[in-house]
């Protein structure tokens, strides 16, 4: 098929903006001119259902194509005021950046497009429709025009809503262990964003990267709270961290204690879906939408909904599929264990016994190992497969790979933080690479990839100076991986998969130590991977000791049979929990804390029921059904989670509790 590029970018926008946009239809819509201090103007779409009224306004900066939520208008409940799209209590604004789309005229080389989200807040601000109060919203590009905007301090921006993106560029978005991004780079300039020539022409950590990265780092310059999220298989869910750890510690101290953070099971492009990969997370469905309302409401109409009292960062812990909360991430992981590589293919805490041993692995440039799932990312490549999925048929059944496994786990094995590996290594080449992917393998065999790593061997010592190896001589490579919220559950095997390769996700090293992403002759490398008392190969990964998870908290990986609802919430006195279970024996019905602590139990241990056995439990039914929660005077306000567990699955509802 041939599409024009135009074409393609609005097909490409429709995709990306409709998980992030329903509208009613186009009678939503008016276009108007925003005008900028330099005397252009930006195309924006207003959507309102009576502009007569004075609300709080929404604006979407987007790089994508405004229109495309025009087509997305036609699915909304303009009555529904559960989630974002409420245009009950708020009015949107979207518009295309300067130079993109509509507002293409307006183009002009450099304009720091900060000012223009500064002059599109205030003029919406002046509008009679506008009650004075604006927050943005948006996602990747969407967010970093945010944080653009946030730093000009435009006096009506009350609150903003970035998420999956970090406000600092680094040598590291490009280039991971001193690896071209290959993938991500291409998608970047597919988009129409830059080239890549900069980026190719500084492949080493230099004054350029330096000169970038402190420019673009500027968190003392934002003042108003901002609502952040990333997901475990996003592309930067590390640099989102730190992004968030840096506006809780540097921005406006009036500020500090109100921003927030989520992370949730999620992929870049799929925030809050219930389908990741080949798994799916019931429990993390409509998550972050629900906080952003929150958010919104909070800041924007005075709501009084118990947004203070929700923890600054609340993650997903995977495998257990519960959400917790910390003060701290940074120092969340304040254990550190290890496991160590044997030479039968285990991975186990033993130190190798045997003085020497080592395993081989050959890498063709010519026939790379392919990127499969994980943080992959192409929007114009249908093909792609992103999230957690199983990798043991495209991956692992090939010849180019060590793979080093656990014994089948008789308890949890947990990382919540920081991880990496440390190779001992030696290749028959003047440079290669060395990649790893970590895998959850389930009962049933399939081996769930959860993240990656890579690191160029002549980068072994940093990223400023590169050193070309000698072949034969044995060296120690680290490898830096995302940090991760995971429970290796009991029954599964923990497994690092060590290849040369990861293609195209990463460039493809042509082993010939000549210079970097230029034609040249490939060879083919034969190397090693040492594994021996005297050169331990190690995994090295943090938990925290501070954290009361509870192990019975196993969530299934079919699709959830039951399911849970509260009413009302958020309330001040008792909320009544409903269970629908058809025929499933509903096992337990708990209330846990933000932190995972049992606060309340609905059903005591004892004989499971099913629906129409109640009267043969203990509990006592509400005037209207279902089951009444009265917390103890002790609880303080919050946000607390209902879990149900039965033979058919488990289901979860948060609630919030305002005394």
């Amino acid at each position: 098929m041939n599409v024009k590029l135009p074409h393609l970018f609005t097909l490409i926008a429709l995709i990306m903006a409709l998980p992030y946009a329903i509208f009613a239809v186009d009678t939503l819509w008016m276009p108007v001119d925003i005008p900028m201090r330099d005397g252009k103007t930006l195309a924006g779409d207003f959507y309102t259902l009576d502009s007569t009224v004075a609300k709080p306004v929404i604006l979407i900066q987007t790089p994508y194509n405004k229109a495309t939520y025009r087509y997305a208008s036609f699915f909304a409940d303009t009555s529904d005021t559960s989630g974002l799209w409420n245009f009950q209590h708020y009015h949107f604004m979207i518009l295309d950046w300067r130079g993109f789309f509509a507002s293409t005229p307006a183009d002009s080389a450099g304009y720091d497009r900060g000012l223009d989200g500064y002059d599109a807040v205030e003029w919406i601000a002046s509008r009679p429709w506008c009650d004075g109060n604006v927050g943005t919203y948006g996602g990747s590009a969407l967010g970093d025009i945010q944080f653009r905007t946030a730093r000009h301090k435009p006096p009506h921006l009350i609150c903003c809503v970035p998420f999956i993106k970090d406000f600092k560029t680094k040598y590291t978005d490009y280039y991971y262990g001193g690896v071209y991004r290959e993938q991500h780079v291409n998608t970047l300039i597919s988009l129409g964003f830059y080239g890549a020539g900069v980026v190719l022409e500084h492949p080493r950590y230099n004054y350029v990267w330096e000169y970038i990265e402190t420019n673009s780092d500027y968190p003392e310059e934002f003042e108003v709270p901002m609502l952040m999220a990333t997901g475990w298989f996003d592309h930067y869910p590390n640099d989102c961290l730190r992004a968030f750890n840096d506006i809780r510690e540097r921005s406006h101290p009036s500020v500090r204690g109100q921003h927030r953070m989520i992370i949730g099971p999620w992929s870049h492009g799929e925030v809050d879906k219930l389908v990741q990969g080949d798994l799916e997370f019931p429990e993390a469905v409509g998550y972050f939408d629900e906080m952003v309302k929150l958010f919104f409401d909070y800041y924007l109409r005075g709501a009084d909904n118990g947004l203070p009292a929700t923890p600054p960062l609340q993650f997903f812990q995977m495998g257990e599929n519960i959400w917790l909360s910390t003060e701290d991430w940074i120092g969340l992981g304040d254990t550190s264990d290890t496991l160590y590589f044997q030479q039968s293919g285990g991975l186990s805490r033993g130190i190798p016994t045997s003085p020497s041993g080592y395993d081989s692995l050959i890498y063709d440039p010519r026939d790379p190992s392919p990127s499969y799932g994980g943080a992959c990312f192409d929007p114009f490549d249908p093909t792609v497969v992103l999230g957690p999925v199983d990798i043991s048929d495209v991956v692992e059944s090939r010849d180019d790979l060590i793979s080093y496994s656990t014994e089948i786990l008789s308890e949890p094995l947990r990382i919540v933080g920081q991880s990496k590996l440390e190779l001992y290594i030696s290749s028959n080449r003047l440079d290669t690479d060395f990649a790893l992917r970590l895998c959850d393998v389930h009962p049933d065999g399939r081996s769930i990839i959860l993240t990656d790593g890579i690191r160029r061997a002549r980068f072994r010592n940093g990223f400023t100076t590169d050193f070309l190896m000698s072949p034969g001589t044995i060296y120690m490579i680290p490898i830096e991986i995302h940090d991760l919220a995971h429970t290796f559950l009991p029954g599964h095997r923990l497994r690092i998969v060590v290849t040369s390769s990861n293609h195209p996700r990463f460039d493809r090293n042509l082993n010939n130590g000549g210079e970097m992403y230029v034609e040249g002759d490939t060879l083919i490398a034969t190397n090693r991977v040492y594994t021996n008392s005297a050169l331990p190969s190690r995994f090295i990964f943090t938990y925290s000791s501070s954290l009361n998870i509870c192990d019975s908290y196993i969530a299934p990986e079919k699709p959830m049979q039951i399911a849970l609802s509260a009413y009302p919430n958020p309330f001040n006195s008792a909320v009544r929990i409903e269970v629908e279970s058809g025929e499933w024996r509903v096992e337990s019905l708990e209330i846990f804390d933000i932190v995972g602590r049992r606060v309340g139990e609905l059903i005591p241990p004892g004989p499971p029921f099913t629906r129409g056995e109640e009267e043969k439990s203990p509990l006592s039914k509400g005037d209207l059904g279902g089951f009444l929660w009265q917390p103890d005077e002790s609880l303080p306000s919050g946000v607390y989670l209902v879990r149900a567990q039965s033979s058919g699955g488990n289901a979860a509802v948060k609630i919030v509790y305002l005394k």
